[in-house]
């Protein structure tokens, strides 16, 4: 039977009263397809139409992916179909695989900028001063919400069919002329181009990075400082860009992914030097993120909490999130499923005596620390997004139901991993294992005079600029990824003492070395983002890259499944396919 594509438009209008309103979401305000964009206003309520897609296949990931994975597993009060993801039964057809809530961001993302320039047309560019800078502002976002969604696509799925159109009626799947099916290495392809050149449209040629000021949207003149966390709402330029450079490596020659990995150095370090200058903690591992890291996850209801850690100034590890307001009607499952004392129907996944193991006692994130993880009303339970030990407080609202968590999209951790992975991989094994481990400052416990000048091939391996890793402005310096949240530091092979030049140079590009400390990543990124819809990826993403080895997968998640039923399944589904098997034909 062949399967057809059909996803209406997608804009949104609303009725606004003022500010608050604007993400007000009313099945009754959808825009009919005729009359979508014809003012001004539209093209603000067009691109809100997107982000209530993103809003919708928010939790998506999480609940699929994280209960696939070591930590969470279901308990009985699952739905079958979820307790099938759980045991590896077939996901083609459960109503939790479905991919089609990242579809209909693309579509939305397809029609808004089409609509944009049909509208841009049909006013012949007479438009005001500030529609006129924005424009290009919300087309550049609209640009980063498509390649998110091929984003997950492809983490997920390992496949997605590409298009540029509006479809708003059946399509064949067939019709090659709209739709391009492609793999993993073809999906980063096309969302790099995009991400790198942008798209002409609007009379314009539009880059994919910039930022819309909703402030200034929201006060021309003088802005309104409430509303500068919107920027914080479309997938932030350079992480994307990073991970999917990360991701093309797998199916590249060597100097083809060299060069990827040396533009990820380039420029996350260049991006985390910049902002160590600015603010030395922001987007750092450092003792003011250690003291506040169980804040990281308090964003929901005050969104202050999660822009601001403690009392310092700015944002500090948000890069791109989704915010939730439950008085806006706008949901997302994740205390229903996580918390024990949710009520009515809920409670179905919890982390699993397995994957708690896997934490020393002082690891921030253990259940001996209890930021992240508690036992309450009979029931051990992911606490992160809706349960605080901080302070005291408790729920973060009164009634449990009206609790909606963020989602982060990226957060500075993520720039940290990749950095790791890429200083890996270009042979600087030694600022990997630190950046993993325990940090700049404990690696040069002398400070910034030390900061070795070791070269390998004629290059540095210590770039200049991990100088700003010390905070030598007043601030506690890089405590590493691990040693940040007080976990165990991974167990590195290195290099003979008294090693020739010859010796070093081997040992820099050696594959086991490499694939070593990759996989010491992909540990750490297991534990660190527990119930964030990542981690499963993460290691599709090195099995990939290590000869499609579905082990990598297993060897990690495997002992959730000791002494159950379900342990020869699970290899066997894997070693078929560690992708989720959904259909497209």
């Amino acid at each position: 039977m062949k399967k057809y594509f059909s996803l209406l438009l997608l804009g949104l209008t609303f009725v606004l009263t003022g500010c608050d309103d604007f993400f007000e979401t009313d099945p009754d305000n959808v825009l009919n397809e005729k009359d979508y964009i014809e003012k001004e206003s539209d093209m603000y309520k067009g691109y809100l139409g997107i982000q209530t897609r993103v809003q919708e296949v928010g939790d998506h990931a999480m609940i699929l992916t994280d209960t696939r994975c070591q930590y969470l597993e279901t308990t009985g009060n699952a739905p079958v179909a979820l307790q099938d993801i759980n045991n590896y039964q077939p996901t083609d057809g459960n109503v939790y695989a479905d991919p089609t809530g990242y579809y209909a961001v693309i579509v939305a993302s397809n029609d808004f900028i089409l609509k944009m320039n049909d509208f841009y047309k049909e006013v012949n560019g007479a438009l005001s001063d500030s529609a006129k800078v924005h424009i290009p502002r919300l087309i550049s976002g609209a640009i980063r919400y498509k390649v998110w969604a091929y984003t997950m696509l492809a983490r997920i799925y390992g496949e997605a069919y590409w298009y540029d159109t509006n479809n708003t009626e059946l399509v064949s799947l067939d019709n090659g002329a709209t739709f391009q099916r492609l793999d993993v290495k073809g999906i980063c392809d096309k969302c790099i181009d995009l991400l790198d050149n942008g798209i002409y449209a609007c009379g314009q040629q539009v880059p994919a990075d910039l930022r819309m000021d909703w402030t200034r949207w929201v006060d021309p003149i003088n802005g309104d400082e409430n509303y500068d966390y919107w920027k914080y709402m479309s997938p932030d330029w350079l992480s994307m860009r990073a991970e999917l450079a990360s991701w093309r490596t797998n199916y590249e020659d060597n100097a083809a992914a060299l060069a990827d990995w040396q533009w990820i150095k380039e420029n996350v370090l260049q991006f985390l030097y910049e902002q160590a200058t600015q603010a030395w903690y922001r987007y750092s591992c450092s003792m003011t993120l250690q003291l506040y890291y169980s804040q990281l996850f308090r964003g929901e209801g005050a969104v202050e909490e999660t822009i601001n850690i403690g009392s310092g100034d700015g944002h500090q590890q948000t890069l791109s999130a989704i915010f939730y307001d439950y008085d806006n009607q706008q949901r997302n499952r994740i205390v229903q499923y996580l918390c024990p004392e949710y009520p009515g129907d809920g409670y179905y996944l919890k982390p699993s005596d397995y994957a708690l193991s896997l934490y020393n006692g002082s690891d921030l994130r253990s259940e001996t620390q209890r930021l992240m993880v508690t036992q309450f009303s009979g029931g051990l339970a992911l606490t992160k997004f809706y349960y605080t030990r901080y302070n005291s407080l408790g729920y973060l609202r009164t009634k449990i139901f009206e609790i909606e968590p963020m989602i982060y999209l990226y957060r500075g951790h993520e720039l940290h991993f990749l950095l790791a992975e890429a200083e890996n991989h270009l042979g600087h094994w030694d600022v990997a294992a630190t950046l993993l481990n325990q940090g700049v400052i404990n690696r040069f416990p002398g400070g910034v005079n030390t900061l070795a000048t070791d070269s390998i091939a004629g290059s540095r391996i210590w770039d200049e600029r991990y100088t700003s890793f010390f905070a030598s402005n007043g601030g506690y310096g890089d405590l590493g990824i691990a040693g940040m949240v007080k976990g165990t530091e991974h167990s590195l092979t290195d290099i003979a003492a008294g090693a020739t030049a010859a010796d070093s140079l081997a040992f820099a590009f050696d594959a086991d070395r490499i694939k070593e400390y990759d996989l010491a990543l992909a540990d750490e990124f297991l534990l660190e983002f527990t119930g964030e819809g990542k981690s499963y990826s993460y290691l599709c993403k090195m099995a990939e890259r290590y000869g499609k080895d579905y082990r990598i997968v297993y060897d990690r998640i495997k002992g959730k499944y000791a002494n159950t039923a379900y342990d020869a399944q699970v290899r066997s589904s894997l070693a078929n396919k560690y992708f989720v098997d959904w259909s497209l034909k």
